[in-house]
């Protein structure tokens, strides 16, 4: 068996990997600490991935009517955490919670959104477009959100976490681009289970350190820890609900309902790769505890989505 059958069978397992590799992470702390250094370069490599395969000629096709997904998009990263962080500073939490919930709000959708979207009957094509604005756009809606509307202190000023998302995104455009043009449409096609396991591969490798700590912390302050996940369920859920309810007395349910989907699943992962380690200790816990709900949470709401699209209008 060849390195290329290897990563094609990898790819085939990413379900069964991913939650493997946050095992890892769980029982090998030393080896998620000494990831650490793997996240940013992580992070562009995945991204790069995904542009890579990304079908163009169909964002092309949906660039044709780009106003809903503009709009929408605006509201993921600014209208939502906006709301949100109103929402959870009213109860009282931890304050490293509500930074946590708060930054997770303003962070991007998460490119594996356009594929679970559309196991889950809903609309692949606007969560593509939604996932691609929300990543471009971030580097200049997150910072002036955190460091100036919210006041969270973040340890790194407006420009330098700008320049850092930019970073991210600039490289992994620039290389997704240049692996079109090497490879070619015929070769990346025929390729795509091959990448699929270089994906799952590198997603281990990140998603390894994303554990980095969570032991010591569990052993330290295990109610904390418990209420971090409960928090990041709560925060998935409710960034869902509120771009979906904004969102419906203007687009048909199935739009409505991908739009609350993709506001739910952020890249929360890219917010380790660009604060400073000295950032709110709290802020790394939430990240880590985030990964559950992103793995658990779409198995859930598929029978509830199958339900509320089996009664929509015209469905």
């Amino acid at each position: 068996m060849n390195l290329v059958n290897v990563l094609q069978l990898i790819g085939g397992r990413a379900t069964t990997l991913l939650p493997f590799s946050l095992l890892l992470g769980i029982v090998f702390q030393n080896a998620a600490s000494a990831f650490r250094p793997l996240v940013e370069p992580g992070a562009i490599v995945l991204l790069t991935l995904a542009l890579a395969r990304t079908d163009w000629a169909r964002v092309g096709t949906l660039l044709r009517r780009p106003i809903p997904a503009l709009v929408l998009s605006v509201a993921h990263l600014i209208l939502v955490p906006l709301i949100v962080w109103q929402v959870w500073r009213t109860l009282g939490l931890w304050p490293g919670l509500v930074a946590a919930l708060s930054l997770s709000a303003m962070a991007p959708g998460i490119i594996s959104a356009t594929t679970t979207a559309g196991f889950l009957r809903l609309d692949a094509s606007l969560a593509l477009l939604l996932t691609l604005f929300t990543n471009l756009f971030v580097p200049f809606t997150l910072p002036p959100l955190a460091l100036h509307l919210l006041g969270l202190d973040l340890k790194i000023s407006a420009v330098d976490l700008s320049l850092r998302l930019a970073f991210i995104v600039g490289v992994s455009f620039a290389g997704a681009m240049a692996i079109r043009l090497w490879l070619g449409a015929e070769r990346l096609r025929h390729s795509s289970q091959t990448l699929d396991g270089l994906s799952v591969l590198v997603l281990m490798a990140f998603t390894i350190p994303l554990m980095d700590g969570i032991v010591a912390r569990a052993h330290a302050d295990p109610l904390k820890l418990f209420g971090f996940i409960g928090g990041s369920f709560a925060g998935m859920l409710a960034c869902n609900a509120v771009l979906a309810l904004a969102a419906l007395p203007f687009l048909d349910r199935r739009m409505a309902l991908t739009a609350g989907y993709c506001s739910q699943g952020r890249h929360n992962a890219l917010l380790m790769a660009v604060l400073p380690v000295t950032a709110d200790p709290d802020i790394f816990l939430f990240i880590s505890a985030v990964q559950i709900p992103l793995y658990v949470l779409p198995a859930l709401l598929q029978p509830i989505y199958r339900r509320l699209l089996r009664v929509a209008p015209g469905d």
